[in-house]
């Protein structure tokens, strides 16, 4: 059995409606506890989202009532793991609103899918959270207890357990054994209406910047790994980058031609350089990114200690690392360091050297000396904490 314990999201605010909604399960559980043995006792089962009594408001009580303490626990852990970052993210009336829906159109999906027999619980929203999650956070790493002969914990990324999460649910949604949820006892198909509507309108919100983007976000995935496979694909055709020839298929207009054999000969380095210093500029002042990052990477083949001006370093650095690039981005990094040691938020700079080299590029010592800087000089309480989390990560490897 796997139980997610924690997440090593940091949040920005306190996530006050995640929870108010975990209280307000705990409340409902006991007071429909009580309710329903006492001398008042009334029919609770006219609250539970029934196919065959259908009523508008089941839609919205079924998703606060629980069958028992285990399945209340199991989904409050898994809302209280995964909510809160999901709420610092969407804010508060914005994830009340998501949480709500999620779990409304849980219970459509169901429905129309053709469930059977009353359910409740809020495992529909909460499914609709944890596909929001996936979407937001794919590379925020989760701990882990597994307890089966012996109890252990350990980290595994995001991306890897929710998609677990939900290929299972899936899985046993269409299993011909686990059609009918009176059969299995669990409304699997409810589940998985929750994580399509999470993983589908949360990705619509960042496709229209309704949500801000992040260089971590599922979307931001998806492209860095198209990035790779169409660089991939033009290496296997024969494509050389530091040729300064068009790949193959590229439009000719896009495209300078290439030099007589005496002209190309008179081309110094130090033109070379300049005019590719024009094209990071032109192209960072576009806001092309990624068109920036790729002729830095020229640049500093050509010319080793090269470094951009403040502001271009330090995008372009975020930019490879966005890209998944680290040793580039760390590199990038250490010249920003090495040349703008006066730069207001230096900081932060140590920090993200120290997540680099941590995280990514397994060179503990050099992660240890980063963070210990980052600890010394930043004031921000939530980036000092994750500089101290990571630290003691490094420190229990040893």
């Amino acid at each position: 059995m796997f139980i997610p314990i924690r997440t090593d999201y940091r949040m920005a605010r306190v996530p006050w409606v995640n929870y108010l909604l975990v209280a307000t399960n705990v409340i409902v559980f006991v007071l429909s506890y009580f309710v329903a043995r006492g001398r008042f006792a009334f029919r609770l089962d006219t609250f539970l989202l029934d196919p065959d009594h259908l009523r508008l408001y089941q839609f919205f009580t079924a998703i606060f009532l629980h069958a028992g303490l285990m399945h209340l626990a199991g989904n409050m852990l898994f809302l209280w793991v995964f909510g809160n970052a999901v709420n610092d993210r969407l804010g508060h009336l914005g994830y009340l609103a998501f949480y709500l829906a999620g779990g409304v159109l849980a219970g459509v999906g169901y429905i129309l899918l053709g469930g059977h027999g009353p359910v409740l619980g809020a495992s529909g929203a909460i499914s609709a959270v944890t596909g929001a999650y996936l979407v937001l956070l794919p590379r925020a790493r989760v701990m882990l207890l597994l307890w089966y002969f012996f109890v252990t914990t350990f980290e595994v990324s995001s991306l890897y357990f929710l998609l677990f999460q939900f290929l299972f649910n899936l899985w046993m949604a269409l299993s011909p054994s686990f059609t009918r949820m009176a059969e299995s006892g669990v409304a699997y198909i409810a589940h998985c209406s929750g994580y399509v509507f999470g993983i589908a309108v949360t990705a619509a919100l960042l496709a229209v910047k309704l949500l801000p983007r992040d260089p971590m976000d599922l979307l931001s995935l998806f492209q860095a790994a198209h990035r790779r496979s169409r660089y991939r694909r033009m290496a296997r055709a024969g494509y050389d980058p530091f040729s300064f020839m068009p790949p193959p298929g590229a439009p000719s207009r896009q495209w300078v031609g290439p030099k007589p054999a005496e002209a190309a000969a008179t081309e110094t380095a130090a033109s070379r350089e300049s005019q590719l210093r024009r094209q990071i500029e032109e192209a960072w002042r576009r806001k092309n990114l990624p068109e920036a990052a790729a002729k830095y990477l020229q640049l500093i083949q050509l010319a080793d200690g090269a470094v951009l001006p403040q502001d271009q370093q330090l995008d372009v650095a975020n930019q490879l690392m966005s890209a998944e690039q680290y040793p580039a981005a760390a590199d990038a990094y250490e010249r920003f360091l090495k040349h703008y040691g006066n730069y207001e938020h230096i900081a932060d700079i140590y920090l993200m050297l120290g997540l680099l080299y941590g995280r990514y590029l397994q060179q503990v010592d050099q992660a240890e000396r980063m963070l210990h800087r980052a600890t010394e000089t930043l004031t921000d309480e939530r980036k000092l904490e994750w500089a101290r989390a990571d630290l003691e990560a490094l420190r229990r490897r040893h």
